[in-house]
């Protein structure tokens, strides 16, 4: 069981702040965000107050002014480094909202995503340029974009079971690409596949190869597209995709860590 936390990172350098905050975030559950107003939904919010972190924004205040029932656990810190400190001695004595109290709110238990390519670089963020994914129906990039050049390895992201797998190049807008259903109603979408390595039922684990990269489908250069889903997850509100379509960012495991 965990509670209604998010934690509010700075935008600029964005993927640093995840990093530094990885093993908080997969120990305790939390949801992460750059953006102050979405922070506000939740009844408990940390954040990393960095200088300039919020373009010369007073953020706490900010929050207070707007959402006057959250609880706001403010950490000052410099740069990720110090947040990764400060966090992961919070892990190692269960201490995650430091001092500040809190307000329960149970939700579903999470999931820890591998990095499923060679290459520790993220093309495209969850959520953005919503112009380019409006005649989809979407409110912006459904997924995260991983840099994977042509017939490079692409791996599992946690264990499961393979129960979807699409071989044909064009028949679907993720071109060839694999589905892999895992614990606790989470479910990956591995997409734009040059080749596919598992079959349908195959049980897998997580770092396990499972296909080659390519740009299949509606792709303009080969990569991989990975979609997370969390089953419920729109009917609860937690996101504002349909489909239960979630953000994989707080649960991703960077690579060389």
């Amino acid at each position: 069981m965990s509670e209604s936390h998010i934690l509010l990172l700075p935008k600029e350098e964005y993927f640093k702040w995840v990093k530094a905050c990885q093993r908080f975030v997969l120990a305790f559950g939390v949801t992460i965000t750059p953006n102050p107003a979405k922070a506000g939904t939740k009844k408990n919010v940390t954040i990393a107050n960095s200088p300039d972190g919020f373009n010369n924004i007073d953020v706490v205040k900010w929050l207070n002014d707007r959402f006057p029932n959250i609880v706001i656990d403010n950490i000052e810190i410099n740069n990720p480094e110090e947040l990764k400190q400060i966090l992961e001695e919070r892990v190692l004595t269960k201490k995650r909202y430091g001092d500040m109290p809190v307000v329960v709110d149970p939700t579903e238990l999470e999931i820890a995503l591998y990095w499923p390519t060679d290459y520790p670089i993220i093309t495209q963020a969850f959520g953005v340029n919503p112009q380019n994914y409006a005649m989809w129906g979407l409110p912006g990039h459904e997924g995260l974009d991983f840099r994977a050049p042509w017939n490079t390895n692409i791996y599992a992201c946690s264990d499961g079971e393979v129960f979807y797998v699409e071989t044909r190049p064009d028949e679907h807008p993720y071109g060839k690409h694999i589905r892999i259903q895992h614990e606790n109603g989470f479910r990956t979408v591995y997409a734009h596949l040059q080749a596919v390595l598992v079959d349908f039922g195959q049980d897998v684990v997580a770092k396990q190869l499972i296909g080659k990269a390519d740009s299949t489908g509606n792709s303009t250069g080969s990569h991989l597209h990975l979609t997370l889903k969390k089953e419920g997850a729109t009917a609860r509100r937690e996101t504002a995709f349909g489909g239960d379509v979630v953000d994989p960012t707080p649960y991703l495991v960077f690579p060389n860590d």
